[in-house]
Parts: structure tokens; sequence; C-alpha cells
């Protein structure tokens, strides 16, 4: 609803000067993106400008990247753009004309100009390896398309030309690295961006031939020496059985002792050559061979696992007379060594323990083997505290113990509102509101991996409580002007125990309702006035509801205390507006300068009218974006002349508001 205020003085007309100015400059002309591909694209001009005596300016915004210059002195109707370098994602041309010659308004006339089409930064690509898959994804803003070729050397195994992204298997026919690439171009449809370079270097993929099989003793040296076409190729490999008395792996030529063995051992070494430059290694096809050691050999024991507090039997066989063991690990419950068959219960540990046997067959102890025992750590659970809760209140109980570790569970009274048993970390639910208060004894059991821990028990307990609720507000925003008595719609929805009470709050601070009341109330009714609140600020209201305590307050802190938060209510002050006093007496036919002062948020809008003895002689609506307005009245302005030697003239000023308040509300 408005309320319309009117405010009304008189005056006198006086004379005044008119200033000619010249007609307003049309925008800039010329393309919304700079394009490579168009002939002439990039020339911009305000026709119909000569006397304006232009000068542009051009820049890049944000200042990410990219350089824009002018063709020619930047002055004029028109002048020509020229991009030299790779824009960034994100920035824009900013162009602008400024008249200089004072007969204009200088205000530049500005026009923003979409960089040519571009990519983001290409990755530089390692150096590959021969073979390898060479995949180019060109990325850009949405929308464009790219053309790339291939400018020299060809051999790489890349294509000529093509679009899209750039797809090769890399290519070297030589023994020594092998530089190639080209550029890539970006388009949005018609329209050419600046040209990007792309460049690979392919590492040639060494050769070797495999060397003949060995065969020797135990106990004899072995020398193998590795050889390839390709310069500087190194050699690493591998040896699938350390039986021989070579590492498992290894790089370089092979020379060593082999060891004595009881039983013929051989292996099957696998050579790979590798070429290395630029921080890039490429492999060469592997070659094989195999290194024979004549003797005899021990059964090799199987590994075993088992759980803490297992029996761990081990019989060993082969063709030794007896056997001698040694133990990696005793917490496994084994001693450190000892001789014939293993006989033992595992030990509990909360770790898993797993040890090493090494066998060794007598009288000739030439041919070790080694098995692995692993113990399985403990499963356990920690000891959940017991829950207690109301009905209708959710239920979250986090089972946690040892590492890897599942747990499964069982319930003794579904009546709680958990099903009679279940897997997994959270006991989750929500509890139902029973006629009466029920127990409920969950119990635990721990898994982990193939051994199970200890259960452990504890208690759910679900309780008839109270049901208060403070019902709902309308929370739409709300916006008051001046000083008021608000009043909001009563909440609805709302549930009361016996001795529960409904209050409504007035606060300041959302994040602390209870902690920044400004007004309490029993009606919904809260008046805005200075002093104890302040102008442009915004309230809160909210509803609560709870027992009643003996100074007819609520309180918080209780089990059944409910809160719903309603509508913001932003407090404006209204605007002012003030007339500027005209002079107390004019010439006949002259004119006044009339100023308008104004207080609030812009804009602003008000009417004003002239009148004599009743008759309106002018009457205008004005809007105003600033805080002032200064308007000339003359008197071949009124629709209806005044009336000779009639009485004064009278002003009026109605309908008064700024951009939230309208004087009187």
């Amino acid at each position: 609803m408005r309320i319309r205020v009117h405010c009304i003085f008189l005056f006198f007309l006086v004379r005044n000067m008119l200033v000619a100015q010249c007609p307003p400059l049309g925008p800039i002309v010329g393309p919304p993106q700079y394009c490579k591909s168009i002939p002439n694209p990039n020339i911009y001009t305000i026709p119909n400008s000569a006397a304006a005596n232009l000068v542009w300016t051009s820049s890049i915004v944000p200042p990410l990247g990219g350089a824009i210059s002018f063709i020619g002195p930047p002055t004029g109707e028109s002048v020509t753009l020229n991009w030299s370098q790779n824009p960034v994602s994100g920035t824009m041309i900013h162009l602008c004309a400024m008249p200089t010659n004072p007969c204009y308004d200088p205000t530049p006339i500005c026009m923003d100009i979409i960089p040519p089409p571009h990519l983001y930064p290409i990755p530089p690509l390692p150096t590959v390896c021969a073979g390898d898959l060479v995949v180019f994804e060109w990325q850009g803003p949405p929308g464009q398309t790219y053309m790339w070729q291939t400018i020299n050397q060809p051999l790489i195994g890349s294509p000529q030309q093509g679009s899209g992204d750039l797809v090769f298997i890399a290519q070297n026919p030589f023994d020594t690295p092998l530089f190639g690439g080209g550029d890539v171009i970006s388009w949005l449809g018609d329209c050419q961006g600046v040209a990007n370079g792309w460049a690979v270097t392919v590492l040639p993929k060494p050769k070797m031939s495999p060397p003949p099989d060995i065969t020797v003793c135990g106990g004899s040296p072995v020398s193998v020496t590795f050889s390839s076409a390709t310069p500087t190729t190194t050699f690493t490999w591998t040896n699938d059985n350390p039986a021989i008395g070579l590492p498992a792996s290894g790089s370089g030529n092979i020379n060593y002792i082999s060891p004595k063995v009881p039983s013929p051992q051989t292996a099957t070494i696998t050579v790979t050559p590798q070429y290395t430059n630029q921080g890039v290694t490429c492999p060469g096809d592997p070659v094989t061979f195999h290194i024979t050691l004549n003797g005899s050999v021990v059964d090799a024991p199987p590994t075993i696992t088992v759980c803490p507090g297992e029996p761990v039997s081990v019989n060993f066989s082969g063709t030794g007379n007896s056997y001698t063991w040694t133990n990696s690990n005793p917490a496994i419950g084994l001693p450190a060594s000892g001789s014939g068959d293993l006989s033992f219960s595992a030990e509990d540990s909360p770790l898993q323990q797993t040890a090493t046997i090494t066998v060794t067959p007598q009288p000739c102890p030439f041919a070790s083997q080694t098995f692995n025992i692993t113990v399985l750590p403990a499963a356990f659970v920690n000891q959940p505290d017991n829950v207690t809760v109301c009905g209708g209140q959710p239920v979250a109980v986090f089972l946690n113990g040892s590492l890897a570790t599942t747990f499964s569970w069982t319930n003794s009274n579904p009546a709680i509102g958990l099903p009679a048993s279940g897997s997994g970390s959270l006991i989750a639910f929500t509890a139902p509101n029973l006629p009466a208060t029920q127990t409920a004894t969950v119990t635990v059991t721990p898994t982990r991996g193939a051994c199970t821990g200890e259960p452990v028990t504890f208690q759910i307990t679900v309780q008839k409580c109270c049901a208060t609720d403070a019902g709902t507000l309308d929370t739409a925003a709300v916006a008051v002007c001046g000083p008021k008595m608000v009043t909001l719609a009563l909440p609805g929805n709302h549930h009361l125990e016996p001795n529960d009470t409904i209050r409504f709050i007035l606060y300041s601070n959302p994040a602390n309702p209870l902690g920044s009341i400004v007004q309490y109330s029993d009606t919904l009714k809260f008046p805005f006035l200075p002093g104890t609140m302040h102008f442009d600020s915004i309230y809160y209201v909210a509803v609560i509801a709870g027992p009643q305590l003996p100074n007819d307050s609520i309180n918080a802190a209780a089990t059944c205390f409910s809160i719903f938060k309603g509508p913001k209510i932003t407090w404006w002050k209204k605007p002012v507006i003030t007339v500027g006093s005209p002079p107390q007496a004019v010439c006949r036919d002259g004119c006044a300068e009339v100023l308008f002062e104004l207080e609030g948020r812009p804009p602003f809008e008000f009417d004003w009218q002239v009148s004599q003895d009743g008759a309106v002689l002018l009457a205008r609506h004005e809007v105003v974006s600033g805080h002032q307005l200064l308007v000339l009245v003359c008197p071949q302005d009124f629709d209806v002349p005044p009336v000779a030697n009639g009485g004064l003239l009278g002003f009026m000023v109605s309908n008064f508001g700024d951009k939230v308040c309208w004087c009187g509300e």
C-alpha cells in the first residue's frame, strides 16, 4: 500500500541560457571476433565521426596474455587491429574511441571483441620411443575445430596433415634420435586463429642377438658379455632361478662365481637392451638364454598361512639324510633355528607376522630351500558404548577395531527398529515411537581375512519421549520502511506437550538465534523503532517451543526444545526529498531554477506540478539516478498559461520514493 505525501512551496520564474551540443556518435562498427582467415576483417569504424577527432585505444582484459596493436595511427573514423600473439582463454579485446573535439560528449565509445580462436597451452610432449602411441589432444574454448600438418621429418610416422586430434605410432628407422613436428591452427566456423607449433623426438629401439646357453658345474665362474648395434645401449636382465647364485635381476654384463648345489639348477635369463636419451629409456625386444648348474636338489616346502592359535606342521623331503632350518621371525611361535620337521602352535599377534624358513639338507648343504609361514593378525572389535535414544530419533553406532576387519552382528530385540542380524561397520536406523521403553542386546563378531575374533556386546535402549514441535513460519523475506509495527502470520502445524509454551523471537545473528535476541513476543508482532534497532539492517524471526521456566521464558536446554527459523526482515530508512527555495520575486515571463535534493537509495521517482488558483499549469514525472536534480521552469513550458494579475504560482511534490521505500509507507 502506498501513502502519498505532498510537499508544496511557491517560486518566481527567472531567465536561463541554453548551450548547443554536437550530435551524439553512434556505436563502433566492426566484426565481434578477430579472425585471420577473412579479408580485411579487423577494420573498426564509427560512421560520421570525422569531426569528433577520435583517439583510439585497445587493451586485453584481463591482461593475462596475447598482444593487440593498431596498423597505422590510432586516430580518425577508422582503425585496423593486428593480433600478434596467441591469446589466453578468458581474455577479451577492449577497443575504445574517445572524441577529443570539445563539442562532443567526451565519454569514450567502447566495444568488446572476442580474440581469435586459439588453443589452451600445449604441454610439451616428452621424448618417446619408436613404437609408442603419440597423442596430441588439442584443447581450447568450446565449439572450435583444429587443422594440423607435419612440416619436417615425416619419417617419425605422423600423417602429412589432418584435422581433430593428432594420433600416430612413432617410428624411427635409424639408430639415432629423430626430431619432427609441425603446427596446428584453431578454427571457429570460418574464423581462423593463430598457429601453434607441436614437436616430438623419437628415440631408436635397440636390438641385440641372444647369447648362447651356458652349462657349468656348481662353484665355477660364469661370464656373459652383451652387445648391440645401437650406440650407448645398456642392458638389464632378470633371472627366474636365483638358486644358480645370480640375483633375480640386474644390469650390465654377467660375471660371478656360481655356488655349489646338491642338485642341478637351471635358470632362464631374460636380457632387455635399453637406449636412454633426454631422460627417456626405450627398451628393445628381450632375448633369453639359459644357465645350468649341475648338482642335486631338496624338495621345496609349501607356503603356509594360519590364524593365531592354530597348529602348524611341516615335514621335509628330498635327497638329504637330515635337515636343519633357520627362522627369520620367532614372533610366529617357532624358535630361530632347529633341525628335523616343524611342529608348533601359531602365536597370537595384533599385526600380521611372516617368517622365512630356510631349510638345508645334510650332509651336503649346497642347495637350501626357503618358504614362508604367515600368521594372520588377530581380529578384534572395540567395545561400543551403550546407546539410549527417544522414539523417532536416528541411531548410528560405528564399529571399529583391527585393520581390514569386517563385522557381523545379531540383535536380541528387533522391536527397537533394528533387524535381527546384519553386517558392516555402521549400525544405523531410526528408532520407532514405542508405547514403552525397549532394550536390545547387540552382539558384534569381528572377522579379519580367514580369522574370527572374540565377540563383544552392547545395549541399545529406545525410550518413549516428548514430541514438542514449534511448527512452521512463512519464510518469505520482508522489507520494512521506517518506524512501523510488523505483524506476521501465526505458525502452523505446531504441537505442544503438557507444560510447553510457544514464543516468537526477533534476532540479529542467523548463526546464533538465541544469543542475539532483540525482541521477545507472544503474538508475532514486533515494533521497529529507532534507538534499540538500526536502520538498513537485517533481522530474523523464529518460533520456539519447549518447557516453560518459572521466569516465563522457555528452557532452550530441554530435550523437548524446538525451534523453526522464519523470514528475514530488512529495515530501511525512508527516503527524504528537499526542494531548494526560489527567489522572492522575478520579472513576468522569466524562468526559475528548482533544485531537488534526495536522500536514500537511487533510483528515485516522484511527481511535481505547478498550479495557479487550483489550475495545473505544468506536471512532470521524474526518475533520478543521483542525489540531485536541477530543473528549469519557464512560462513557455506551461500547458495552461498563467492568469494575468492572478495569484502566486504553487509548486507541489507527490508520489516520492526510492529503490525500496515510498514516502509515507
